[in-house]
């Protein structure tokens, strides 16, 4: 998150790095071997780098399962709700590949790239909480329309259409967003 020449937050790094790897030290023998995985895995992979219902689920399973002193309630908690956010997920995906079938990409656009998990996984980590469904589905389905006009324009437009494809759309979205645009139109 940090600029060039900015050194402030390396340091942090460093340092919280090297506090975390001194508390896994032999010395500190009140350290239980389920902190010391989080501590390990932590150093590994930072928790903001890691989509936050991922992080949940690897959690549950490799350190609060094997936490003696974890309240049993919030652990069973914790599953019920990764449980139930994962099978709204599986409805959105349904909801998405009955919307993909009925446009018949591999008939109609055989030379398209069929991303619809991967494209819904990039607004599932933008959109993780189960209230954003229909901003996962959209999203989704917006990019999948560009992915296929992206196809199209690689395989079948010469140079002079996109160019007028390009005026088209910039001349559009200046209409609706003039304060975005950097260019006037006529």
């Amino acid at each position: 998150m940090a600029f060039n020449g900015e050194d402030i937050l390396d340091e942090a790094l460093s340092f919280a790095a090297k506090s975390l790897k001194s508390i896994g030290l032999p010395t500190h023998e009140k350290i239980s071997p389920s902190f010391q995985k989080q501590i390990d895995f932590a150093l590994r992979l930072p928790a903001w780098k890691c989509p936050p219902r991922s992080l949940a689920r690897h959690s549950i399973d490799n350190f609060y399962l094997e936490d003696s002193t974890l309240n049993q309630y919030l652990l069973t908690f914790a599953k019920l709700d990764f449980n139930m956010v994962q099978s709204f997920h599986q409805q959105e995906l349904r909801e998405l590949s009955d919307w993909w079938k009925s446009i018949d990409v591999t008939t109609n656009f055989p030379y398209a790239r069929d991303r619809l998990v991967e494209s819904y996984y990039v607004f599932n980590c933008a959109y993780f909480e189960p209230k954003y469904g229909l901003g996962r589905i959209m999203g989704t389905k917006i990019f999948l329309v560009v992915t296929i006009l992206d196809d199209t324009i690689d395989n079948f437009a010469t140079f002079e259409e996109v160019r007028a494809l390009v005026e088209a759309i910039d001349e559009r979205f200046a209409l609706y967003y003039p304060y975005i645009c950097t260019r006037m139109v006529d």
